[in-house]
């Protein structure tokens, strides 16, 4: 039985006006976002337009002049132990001073159907939509994406699903279907500026919640499958 593998976490805050240049491996290590034993993978990229501080443990950040983002690779990981929630609470711990606007909470996991790209396909043009004459036309297969929109109570899932290869060093290209789950949070017309930072803290602390809505969501995909099984991701 195939079953989605959780890929990756990215934890985006959003600002009025944030300096790119600031992001430097010295910066996050003596402000103590980051330990001071994490390892550099890479050369760390600086300028006006947007700066990366990349880690040998898989976890990513990234600052534009808006928006700092904080990812994590997290295939095998528990997501229990996963790093860039304290990182992106950190952030807004040392630089409480900026003007935020919101947050996002960003998820992505896949199916892995190998070398099977048939499989694949059918899956998204056999389960998730309907058949017709609109998928023989042409010269080559039609590709796909779908975008969906879900609303629970204060929050929204924004969720696309696509057709995409997985590259993995050592390894055949596998035929995937990817499942891109979007939390997104504005903070900046609900409540005072004062507590923007507060609020944007407790939306990452409680990224789990998320995750679990996402993962609840997505197994509603998987009823529709016989060759699909969901596992815990806790």
């Amino acid at each position: 039985m195939k079953k989605i593998e959780l890929q990756e976490l990215a934890i985006v805050i959003a600002v009025k006006e944030l300096d790119p240049t600031l992001l430097t491996p010295e910066f996050l290590n003596y402000s103590q976002i980051v330990p001071a034993d994490w390892e550099v993978a890479g050369q760390p990229v600086r300028s006006f337009q947007g700066s990366q501080v990349t880690f040998q443990n898989g976890v990513s950040v990234i600052a534009q002049p808006q928006r700092i983002s904080f990812a994590e690779l997290i295939v095998d990981k528990p997501t229990a132990g996963l790093e860039i929630p304290k990182l992106a609470e950190k952030f807004v711990d040392v630089l409480g001073n900026l003007s935020y606007i919101g947050v996002g909470i960003n998820l992505r996991g896949y199916i892995d159907f190998g070398a099977d790209h048939r499989e694949a396909r059918d899956f998204i043009f056999q389960n998730l939509l309907a058949p017709g004459a609109w998928q023989q036309m042409g010269n080559a297969p039609v590709q796909a994406g779908i975008n969906l929109s879900y609303t629970f109570d204060e929050r929204r899932l924004n969720l696309t699903i696509n057709e995409a290869m997985l590259q993995v060093p050592e390894r055949q290209p596998s035929a995937i279907v990817l499942f891109g789950g979007n939390f997104d949070y504005d903070v900046a017309g609900t409540i005072a500026p004062a507590a923007h930072a507060q609020r944007i803290k407790q939306i990452v602390t409680n990224w789990q919640r998320d995750l679990q809505l996402y993962q609840e969501v997505v197994e509603r995909f998987m009823l529709s499958s016989s060759v699909i099984s969901f596992p815990s991701l806790s």
